[in-house]
């Protein structure tokens, strides 16, 4: 730790706040970084060599080249001597003053060391979050270290939550929580699938935010680059909610992107021709879709009750996690039929 110019002014000026002398700081080599006297900074003070020679507190009486009667003490941090204070004036007035003066400076600069030690520790985090962020290949085992040295634990499945626009307060995080600014106008949150950030951060966005979420994914990439492409639908479709799920708007992102892999419902269609019970399934959305949900026409069709209906219904939407009752949900079950349809016909 060395004392720089700007601390060592600094304490000069708030030691002579308290008390009615001048005050020098010297380095580790007697050179003047701080002083009372501006003019004096940038020469060497022969009391301060001395007092960094002898490793003690120096008391000049009478004046001596450069230096003037008071009293010199090293400063040490870490136990090394890092810098003298002097304090200028009669030694048996100054004196006195040398302890409280020599101890005030070692807590200056003990602050200023944690404060840089947290800034660099911090810039380590940023710098870290920034390449996991948008770092698409596989963790090696240098990544792993350096995500254990900061106390990030990649072994947690993650997702990516971007807002963009004005935030009014960071939330509070929990552990394995992180943030940074992405840009001037949007923050990431890289937090665990299971979090609960985003109810923590409706209240805290303003009225024409967005907060875009990516799926769940090992490689945290993918998943930020969901929640970006989550907002950029919703605001290319004009969606009025603020939030953009994308895993409900990933057959949308399909629709427009073909190196978008939908492969959530193509597979549902395969399993349910498998079995009589999938099959009745399967019987059943198409005759919804072709009676346009009239659900008298299809328990008539389907020659079953509207309970056993519902029931059939209700397993799709669990199997799918889509509401053939919904519109949008219903276009996307319809499609996916399709599309499976057209890759896997003879």
């Amino acid at each position: 730790m060395k004392i720089n110019k700007v601390l060592a002014q600094e304490i000069a000026d708030k030691v002579m706040s308290v008390i009615p002398y001048k005050v020098n700081i010297m380095d580790e080599n007697g050179l003047i970084i701080g002083s009372g006297d501006k003019k004096r900074v940038g020469t060497i003070h022969e009391g301060a060599v001395s007092a960094i020679e002898q490793g003690t507190m120096i008391t000049i009486y009478k004046p001596e080249g450069s230096s003037k009667p008071g009293v010199n003490i090293p400063i040490h941090f870490q136990n090394m001597t890092i810098g003298v204070i002097g304090i200028s004036g009669d030694p048996r007035i100054v004196a006195p003053f040398a302890e409280l003066v020599r101890v005030t400076a070692e807590l200056l600069i003990g602050q200023e060391f944690l404060f840089k030690e947290r800034r660099i520790k911090e810039q380590r985090v940023e710098e870290f979050l920034y390449h996991w962020a948008f770092r698409n290949d596989e963790y090696d085992t240098d990544f792993f270290n350096s995500a254990e040295a900061i106390g990030v634990n990649l072994k947690l499945v993650r997702k990516a939550v971007i807002i963009k626009g004005k935030l009014r307060k960071q939330p509070s995080l929990f552990a394995q929580e992180f943030t940074f600014k992405l840009n001037q106008e949007s923050h990431l949150f890289i937090v665990p699938d299971t979090s609960d950030i985003v109810n923590r951060l409706e209240p805290l966005i303003a009225q024409d935010s967005k907060i875009g979420i990516g799926d769940r994914h090992e490689i945290l990439a993918k998943s930020v680059q969901e929640a970006k492409r989550a907002i950029e639908i919703s605001e290319s479709l004009k969606f009025a909610q603020n939030i953009s799920d994308y895993p409900q708007l990933k057959f949308i992102d399909y629709l427009t992107n073909k190196n978008v892999a939908f492969d959530e419902i193509i597979p549902f269609y395969a399993q349910l021709e498998e079995n009589q019970k999938g099959q009745e399934l399967l019987e059943t959305l198409l005759c919804f879709i072709e009676n346009s949900g009239d659900m008298n026409a299809i328990s008539y069709k389907l020659h079953i009750h509207r309970n056993s209906l519902a029931y059939r219904l209700q397993r799709i939407e669990i199997l799918t996690n889509k509401n053939p009752k919904n519109f949008i949900d219903l276009f996307q079950l319809f499609t996916g039929y399709v599309l499976y349809k057209m890759k896997h016909s003879s």
